[in-house]
């Protein structure tokens, strides 16, 4: 804990480095344990490369992702709350030719305790206030059609390889919606080479029809990774860049709501160790600027800001640990996790703004694979606000305490089960 009788900027670079020292501790103590684990994000990503050999198989597959996460925030950004259940998708997997793969099936989402789910995209859980539901259950049709052009090129239609495969950073996307939205779907082309990774896609949110009461919605997001030398290397050195725009609108509907288009995107550098050791697997420091675009006219929000995230993970033999600062100025973020935004999610600051907050990020994790197809993981996260008060956008006065209790923390407990069984050889 350290003492504010010295200026903001002092203690702000006290915590900083305080942070540093237990992220070093942490691993030390970690080494001592004996689990198997990769890094969390194995989790939630899934493998597009097609396995040629497997032309003409056909496959029944179980995909589930099975949680219980508690956000204990308590804070004026937002609110706690619990996710207690899984999503499950069944579906039957076709390699009818040695570079084409078919996927169909159903997708599901449970919570348990609940009877109703929105009826339309899976996306903001915090904020979803119980209108536009459906009853007892939330089902989707699956299907994916993955084609490889080339050994680098692959061209997606249906359910995209969406979430944490994109690679976005946490400002701009919350990890959690690998666990409460739903599937991505629309289109999307994945290039990936010695030099560079990149993957655009369109998710289709929300269909309209003629005279229709609502928008229609969707997002595009593009990400790119330049590598400027190999990853293997010593020390690997990379660029990433990546942009997100929402659209809401559509020509056919009746919707008395103005046509929005709204932006996120960040640029930055990173480099990552690669120790070589048999402890520590690699360090990974990474600095981006974010920023957002919002329309003119749009209510009471900026319609520019900024951000600095500077990131830093290590991986050792069993724990991945990250650590982050964070400096925001009028930051809005479509996607991300709610603490990067420079507005609150909860309805009674629906008028206020904070001032350039700025937050340090701490997170334990560990995924152990307890078998093929099973990985099991468990994670824990604080963030620490360090400034950041509260105006009002009507009056411009502040409030002091801006963000409730200075510390919040969260944990939580997964599991990912994705067997196949081979049904037929044709």
């Amino acid at each position: 804990m350290f003492v504010r009788d010295v200026s903001m900027k002092q203690g702000e670079r006290r915590l900083f480095y305080n942070t540093f020292i237990l992220c070093i501790v942490m691993q030390i103590l970690s080494v001592s344990q004996s689990l198997y684990a990769q890094l969390a994000e194995k989790l939630y990503t899934t493998d597009y490369q097609i396995d040629h050999l497997r032309k003409g198989q056909l496959l029944f597959e179980v995909d589930n992702m099975s949680f219980y996460k508690n956000n204990e925030y308590g804070s004026t950004v937002q609110k706690g709350y619990t996710l207690p259940g899984f999503w499950l998708q069944m579906k039957a997997v076709y390699y009818p030719l040695s570079n084409l793969k078919l996927e169909a099936g159903a997708y599901s989402i449970w919570f348990w305790g609940t009877t109703r789910y929105p009826a339309l995209a899976f996306k903001n859980i915090p904020t979803f206030g119980g209108r536009d539901y459906s009853n007892n259950v939330h089902v989707l049709p699956y299907f994916r059609a993955n084609l490889a052009l080339s050994e680098n090129v692959n061209i997606v239609l249906g359910n995209i390889y969406g979430g944490s495969n994109h690679g976005l950073i946490e400002p701009l996307y919350n990890p959690e919606l690998n666990l409460s939205s739903d599937p991505e779907k629309g289109m999307q082309l994945l290039y990936k080479t010695k030099w560079l990774n990149f993957d655009v896609w369109i998710d289709w949110m929300s269909f309209i029809y003629n005279k229709d009461t609502i928008q229609e919605a969707f997002a595009v997001g593009s990400t790119a990774k330049f590598k400027l030398n190999p990853p293997d290397s010593r020390f690997h050195v990379y660029l990433p860049l990546q942009g997100l725009a929402y659209h809401k609108g559509g020509e056919i509907n009746i919707s008395n709501a103005s046509v929005q288009t709204v932006m996120n995107g960040s640029f930055g550098a990173g480099l990552i160790w690669n120790t070589k050791s048999h402890i520590v697997n690699f360090i990974n420091m990474e600095f981006d600027v974010a920023g957002h675009i919002f329309p003119k006219g749009r209510t009471y929000q900026p319609e520019r800001g900024r951000g600095y995230y500077t990131k830093l993970a290590m991986q050792l033999k069993d724990f991945n640990i990250s650590s982050s600062y964070w400096a925001g100025n009028d930051f809005i973020s479509m996607f991300g996790n709610a603490f990067y935004s420079s507005i609150s999610t909860r309805e009674e600051y629906s008028r206020m703004l904070f001032s350039k907050p700025k937050m340090i990020y701490f997170g334990v994790d560990y995924t152990r694979t307890i078998g093929k197809g099973f990985v099991l993981g468990i994670n824990a996260e604080t963030y620490y606000y360090l400034s950041g008060k509260m105006y009002s956008t009507e009056t411009g006065l502040n409030q002091l305490s801006a963000f409730g209790h200075n510390t919040i923390y969260s944990f939580g407990v997964y599991m990912r089960i994705n067997p196949s069984f081979l049904i037929k050889q044709y």
